[in-house]
């Protein structure tokens, strides 16, 4: 029985060299794409995708080409939002694409689609798909004063915090104003879900104990601030109603005279 037992192992053990797969270093085949970073961007701005596509061996020596778009969550394509938008490739050989957030706030997607030919008559295709979200920028405000305007403190530098974290590209220098009043902003660019709690507050570089508003946290909640939908919900119902009071304005009395006295 044992006998029988360690058979079967090497049975098990001879399949599995023989079906692994060999040069484990090399990509697989198919598309791929690819971003460094948070699928979240802010409106109209760039970011850069990499792309790639490796040819199977069975495909060794097809041409590719490809064809990238981006598209809102209703399928349509998106103007000018894809850099080089067409092109050529070679097999295992990343290409940039430069794509460019639209500008009204939503979920997108990068659309590639390869064509790999051999001969006029001999083609293949497929695609690759990556989403991403276009967000608005959540303005942060903080204000400032200075408890001793006589204080030569015409420039200083501070950061953002958020949640606790620093925002390294929040670096900003203020000036404040002949009161010792003055006010900074930071566009934090974010996805934070809806209604979810989060703090910020500002700190100086250096030592500017003086300056009210520094340190100071501020709670704010992440609200949806795209109100087009319920805009456009609303004039609609305006219009409904004007056309109503219209009608009801318009519409014809009927007299239907004098009811007929009994006998």
């Amino acid at each position: 029985m044992n006998k029988v037992t360690l058979g079967i192992l090497a049975l098990l053990a001879a399949a599995v060299v023989c079906f692994a797969p060999m040069g484990a270093s090399l990509d697989a085949a198919g598309a791929e794409i690819s971003h460094e970073g948070v699928d979240y961007f802010k409106v109209s701005t760039s970011e850069d995708f990499k792309v790639k596509y490796t040819l199977s061996e069975q495909d060794e020596g097809r041409t590719i080409s490809y064809s990238a778009k981006v598209v809102n969550k209703a399928g349509e394509t998106q103007s000018n939002a894809v850099s080089p938008s067409t092109g050529s490739m070679t097999s295992g050989v990343e290409r940039t694409l430069t794509v460019t957030a639209p500008k009204t706030a939503g979920n997108y997607t990068l659309v590639v689609d390869f064509e790999l030919k051999k001969g006029d008559d001999d083609v293949k295709k497929e695609s690759a798909r990556y989403d991403f979200k276009a967000v608005n920028p959540i303005k942060l405000t903080v204000n400032l004063k200075a408890d001793d305007i006589t204080l030569n403190l015409e420039e200083f530098g501070v950061y953002f915090y958020v949640d606790g974290e620093k925002m390294e590209d929040s670096y900003t220098t203020v000036t404040l104003s002949r009161d010792g009043t003055g006010s900074i902003s930071y566009d934090w660019i974010a996805d934070p879900a809806y209604g979810s709690t989060h703090t910020y507050y500002v700190e100086a570089v250096g030592a500017a104990d003086v300056i009210k508003g520094l340190g100071e946290v501020h709670t704010f909640y992440a609200n949806d601030n795209d109100y087009s939908m319920v805009i456009a919900i609303a004039f609609i119902i305006l219009i409904v109603l004007i056309i109503m009071a219209i009608w009801i304005y318009r519409k014809p009395i009927k007299n239907f005279g004098k009811p007929k006295s009994r006998r």
